[in-house]
């Protein structure tokens, strides 16, 4: 989903900036992303603030210790295995609810 179009933004605390840019300069407006093939932080430019555990039940844990500055090409990634989880667990409900509304589980 684009930013553009994204429900998220409004969900945004009002002392959002603030806090961005309170991480962006804790990290060093270098990405924070550990990568797998070295075990170090990538360190490339970094000018992206994104959560490191997503939301739970849509509250957002705006708390330092949960935001890190990420570079575009790790926030598009983490963005896209946390989508297609989210996907994932939306088809498996889905399968659930359509084996429980058989006829066999209904009450008689």
């Amino acid at each position: 989903m684009a930013w553009s179009s994204s429900e998220r933004k409004r969900r945004f605390n009002p002392g959002w900036a603030r806090v961005r840019k309170i991480v962006l300069e804790r990290d060093g407006y270098r990405c924070q992303w550990v990568r797998a093939d070295t075990g170090l932080r990538c360190g490339l430019p970094a000018h992206e603030v994104d959560h490191r555990q997503r939301a739970l039940n849509g509250v957002d844990d705006d708390r330092l210790s949960n935001l890190w500055a990420l570079c575009p090409y790790h926030h598009k990634q983490k963005t896209a295995a946390e989508s297609g989880e989210a996907r994932r667990l939306k088809r498996e409900r889905r399968r659930e609810a359509e084996w429980y509304s058989h006829p066999a589980f209904r009450a008689v």
